[in-house]
C-alpha cells in the first residue's frame, strides 16, 4: 500500500499523541553546554509533538542521562510554549518522596501545568548504593513515595507514616498548577510494576525493549490491573525509531546503535526467557535481518514503512501516546531532519 493510501486508512483509526526522547546534546564544559538541547527542544515543540522526556540516571555517564532531570526541564520550560514536558523515566526510589514533588510542582508552575512525572523502579544497584538507599526496598521505597505525593499533590498536606517515610502534617509548596495534579506515568516490565502503574499511576510507559508478542501480553496485565483498581488505562508506548527515504540508509545508520542498545540494557532483561528469538539471536551476535528486528518491534524505515507499523501496534494494543526515541545519529542536523521527515510524513496520519 502506497503512503497516501495509508494515510487514509490511519486517520480513521483512534488518533495517537507523539512524544519524543530527547537525546544527550549537552556540551559539558562549554561556554554554553545546554545550548543545543534548547535549540533541538524549541524545534520539537514548533512541530507539534505532544511531550518531550528525559531519562535519570546517576553516577552513569554513558547513557547521557541528566542526574537532575527537573533542572534542565525547567530550562526547557522556559524556551518552549506548547510541549509537555516529563521523565521517562525517573528513578524516584533514590530520593525523598517530599523533594520529588516539590521539584515536580515546581516545573509545572515554571511551565503553565506541562510538567509530567515518569517513574520506575530502577535495576542498577549502584545507583543506589551511591544514595545510601537499600537496593532490595527500591520497589516498596517506590510505592510508598507514590503514595505520598498523590496524596499531597491532592490535599495540598503531607502527613503519613509508613514503613520508609515519616512525614508530618506540613503544607505543600508549591502546590501543582494542574488539577487535580501532574500526570504521573508509572513504567516496567515485571508484573509487579504493571500492577504499580495501574494503582498509583495516571498511566503506565510501557518500555521498549520487548517486542509486540512480549508487549500484548504485558499490555493485557495492565488491562485487568485497571480494572480491578477501578482506574482507566492509559498506554504510552516507548519505541526505538529512525526514519529516511529508503530502507538502506536506515539500516546503515541505526541498526548497529540498536545493538548497542540492547547489549546496554540487556542486564534489565532475560530475553532467553520471553521467547523473543529476534533478542536472543542480537544478544549472541548471531545473524538475523533487519526487517526480522524491525517488525512488531520499532518504528523504523521509510515513512511508509513507519506508518503501517504503527498502525499495527494500534491495531493489536490500542495505545494513547507513543513515545518516540531517535537513535540514528548523534549529529544535531541528521536528528533534526528525521523528526523534521517524522512530522511531516507520518503523525499527520493519526490525528
Amino acid at each position: 500500500m502506497g503512503l497516501e493510501g495509508l494515510v487514509g486508512q490511519v486517520s480513521k483509526e483512534k488518533s495517537l499523541k507523539f512524544s519524543i526522547m530527547l537525546p544527550d546534546l549537552v556540551d559539558m564544559g562549554g561556554r554554553d553546554p545546554y545550548g543545543r538541547v534548547y535549540d533541538f527542544a524549541q524545534r520539537v515543540d514548533r512541530l507539534g509533538f505532544h511531550m518531550a522526556t528525559f531519562g535519570h540516571h546517576s553516577f552513569t555517564p554513558e547513557t547521557g542521562d541528566p542526574s537532575a532531570p527537573f533542572v534542565v526541564l525547567g530550562g526547557i520550560a522556559a524556551r518552549t510554549e506548547q510541549l509537555r514536558l516529563g521523565t521517562g523515566i525517573y528513578l524516584a526510589a533514590l530520593h525523598h518522596p517530599v523533594s520529588v514533588a516539590e521539584q515536580v510542582a515546581t516545573l509545572d508552575q515554571m511551565s503553565g501545568g506541562r510538567a509530567v512525572l515518569g517513574v520506575a523502579v530502577g535495576y542498577r544497584d549502584y545507583e543506589f548504593k551511591g544514595h545510601g538507599v537499600p537496593f532490595q526496598e527500591r520497589g516498596s521505597r517506590l510505592e510508598e513515595s507514590l503514595e505520598v505525593i498523590r496524596s499531597a499533590w491532592r490535599t495540598g498536606r503531607y502527613g503519613f507514616e509508613g514503613k520508609h517515610f515519616q512525614i508530618p502534617d506540613l503544607p505543600v509548596w508549591p502546590p501543582c498548577h494542574q488539577q487535580p495534579h501532574v500526570p504521573i506515568l508509572v513504567g516496567g516490565s515485571a508484573p509487579r510494576a504493571i500492577d504499580r502503574a495501574a494503582r498509583l499511576g495516571d498511566g503506565w510507559f510501557a518500555l521498549p525493549q520487548e517486542a509486540l508478542p512480549q508487549m500484548k501480553a504485558q499490555v493485557d496485565v495492565y488491562r485487568d490491573a485497571c480494572r480491578a483498581a477501578g482506574r482507566e488505562p492509559y498506554i504510552c508506548l516507548m519505541r526505538n525509531a529512525w526514519i529516511a527515504d529508503d530502507v538502506a540508509t536506515v539500516e546503515d545508520e541505526w541498526m548497529g546503535r540498536m545493538v548497542e542498545f540492547h547489549k546496554m540494557f540487556s542486564d534489565a532483561r532475560a530475553a532467553d526467557d520471553s521467547g523473543d528469538e529476534v533478542l536472543s539471536r542480537l544478544l549472541a551476535g548471531q545473524d538475523f535481518s533487519f526487517e526480522d528486528y524491525v517488525r512488531g518491534r520499532a518504528i523504523a524505515g521509510t515513512p511508509a514503512m513507519c506508518i503501517e507499523e504503527l498502525q499495527h501496534w494500534q491495531a493489536e494494543l490500542d495505545i494513547d501516546e507513543v513515545s518516540m526515541i531517535f537513535g540514528g545519529s548523534d549529529d544535531q542536523a541528521r536528528l533534526e531532519r528525521a523528526i523534521d521527515q517524522f512530522a511531516a510524513e507520518v503523525m499527520p496520519a493519526f490525528g
